[in-house]
């Protein structure tokens, strides 16, 4: 005869030693891993430290570059401004000389120094024009008289300098641009003569005699060195 053998099953017990198990399992998986951390002499707090540094140390970084760039802009606006007003400095100056010239060239009309009285030459400067050996010359003449009236006559220009070692004597007329009118005036107070010459290859001019021939009077001659009126 078969024997029938009852076991009660309880489902609560079952899901409780599944808890511990797992409890036991997460406990045991910790503990190893604390154990292998020690071994290999992993410090928690010591890298919590480390990783604060470095967060505080990018941050500093990050501040330093913003103070660099910061820099970098302030210096390129001064640099900007003083630029501008060394440029502002420049042009005062320039106009500074530039009306000290015409000062000194009217005080020469209006108050004429000892043995200047008659018509001569007040200034001349060349000036380059823009090619090689061609320069622009502005001749001014003036007339200083008790009694000044209206006066005309032409003007020469003899360049004086060397050429290959020998001296030379160049006319005006061998050295003026194609198309330039002979020089002359005609004037009661001052007047401007300009034009362009263009100087032989390998002549060095050394000064320049202006010869002044007024209708009726005898030339008056001026000479200027080369190095006066190209400063």
């Amino acid at each position: 005869m078969t024997k029938l053998i009852v076991k009660h099953h309880s489902p609560r017990q079952t899901w409780t030693l599944r808890i511990l198990l797992t409890i036991a399992v997460i406990v045991a998986l910790w503990a190893a891993f604390a154990y292998g951390e020690q071994r290999a002499g992993y410090d928690r707090a010591a890298a919590a430290a480390v990783q604060d540094n470095l967060t505080q140390t990018q941050d500093t970084n990050r501040q330093l570059q913003e103070q660099i760039t910061a820099l970098q802009r302030e210096r390129e606006v001064d640099l900007a401004s003083r630029q501008q007003v060394q440029k502002s400095v420049e042009a005062m100056q320039d106009k500074l000389t530039g009306l000290q010239e015409e000062l000194a060239f009217y005080k020469g009309i209006v108050s004429p120094g000892a043995g200047e009285e008659g018509i001569h030459a007040q200034s001349l400067k060349f000036s380059s024009g823009g090619a090689p050996r061609l320069y622009h010359y502005r001749l001014v003449l003036v007339q200083v008289r008790t009694k000044e009236f209206r006066i005309s006559g032409s003007v020469d220009m003899k360049l004086y300098g060397s050429q290959d070692g020998k001296p030379v004597i160049l006319n005006l007329s061998d050295i003026v641009t194609k198309g330039t009118p002979a020089l002359h005036f005609a004037f009661q107070y001052f007047q401007n003569l300009e034009g362009d010459v263009i100087l032989p290859q390998g002549f060095q001019p050394g000064r320049v005699e202006m010869v002044i021939n007024e209708s009726g009077k005898d030339p008056v001659r001026q000479n200027f060195d080369w190095q006066n009126v190209t400063a």
